[in-house]
């Protein structure tokens, strides 16, 4: 069963608009438009699984990138990490993580330009 966490990883690893839209239009017919709620920050002390988290972090820089912001720093997730029970220390190792992959590009001491979402491919 595909659940909201897997089409969001869809939608940022979309190659053009098009995609996109087709990807959430599919799912906007599948579920209903509900289905499309941003997943709220757990409310208990359990933290998400490692990929859980993962695909939490990337859907956050596509939402940023979205609202073009595009250059952002760890410390601008400061309130993010928090809401959802991690550490600055994994924040940072997921930055390092993303750079290598290709997602974030690292400019200057702390400084990361989202490089790949579904507005601004690869």
């Amino acid at each position: 069963m595909t659940d909201f966490r897997t089409v969001v990883a869809l939608v940022c690893e979309a190659t053009d608009d098009d995609s996109a839209r087709r990807i959430i239009a599919a799912l906007i017919e599948w579920t209903g438009p509900a289905a499309l709620a941003v997943p709220t920050p757990r409310q208990d002390d359990t933290r998400p699984a490692l990929n859980e988290r993962r695909l939490l972090l990337r859907a956050e820089l596509c939402e940023r990138a979205e609202a073009g912001e595009t250059l952002v720093q760890p410390r601008d997730f400061t309130a993010w990490v928090e809401d959802h029970g991690l550490s600055r220390p994994w924040l940072q190792g997921e930055f390092k993580r993303l750079t290598e992959t290709g997602f974030l590009q690292r400019d200057a001491h702390g400084s990361y330009t989202i490089l790949h979402s579904h507005r601004h491919p690869a």
